[in-house]
C-alpha cells in the first residue's frame, strides 16, 4: 500500500467510512451556473446600511432616495427629498429614476424596499438598492423625517 492509500484509509477509518465500497459513488453539488453567480453576486449587496447612507448623504452623494410606501404612511412624514412611488406603482413608473448614479428604496421594515430594488435592477437599474431594516433604522440611527 502506497503513502496516498495509506493516508485515504486512515481518513476513512477516522470518518467511520472503512467499510464503504470503492465504488459508491459520491454525491456531489452541482456547479452553479454562470448567469445565477452574477445575480447571487449582485443580490449580495443588495441592501444599504442605514448609518451608511446617511453619512454618503451629509457628504452630499447624489443619491435618489424612493418611497416606496403607500400614501397613507408617508402621510405621517417621509426622508427629506425622497420620492415617493408606491410599490405597486413602480413598474409602471420606474422611468423616472432609471438615469439616477444611484437610487435607494426604503420602506416600514425592508421588505418592500428588496422588491422594489429587486425590480429596478432587473429593469437595468444596477445601482438599486434597498436600506436595511426600513424607516425605523433610518430613525435608529438619528436620521431626520420631513412631513409630507
Amino acid at each position: 500500500m502506497g503513502f496516498r492509500s495509506s493516508i485515504k484509509s486512515a481518513v476513512k477509518r477516522a470518518l467511520g467510512m472503512e467499510h464503504q465500497a470503492k465504488s459508491t459513488p459520491v454525491a456531489r453539488t452541482p456547479p452553479v451556473p454562470p448567469q445565477d453567480q452574477d445575480n447571487a453576486a449582485s443580490l449580495a449587496n443588495i441592501e444599504c446600511d442605514a448609518q451608511e447612507l446617511k453619512e454618503r448623504l451629509e457628504a452630499g452623494e447624489e443619491i435618489v432616495i424612493v418611497d416606496v410606501r403607500t400614501d397613507g404612511e408617508v402621510a405621517g412624514g417621509m426622508l427629506a427629498g425622497a420620492l415617493h412611488i408606491p410599490l405597486q406603482q413602480l413598474e409602471a413608473r420606474w422611468k423616472e429614476v432609471e438615469d439616477a448614479n444611484e437610487i435607494v428604496c426604503y420602506c416600514a421594515a425592508g421588505m418592500r424596499s428588496l422588491r422594489a430594488a429587486e425590480l429596478l435592477r432587473s429593469k437595468g437599474c444596477i445601482n438599486a438598492t434597498s436600506l436595511a431594516g426600513g424607516l425605523p433604522s433610518w430613525t435608529d440611527i438619528g436620521g431626520k423625517i420631513a412631513k409630507a
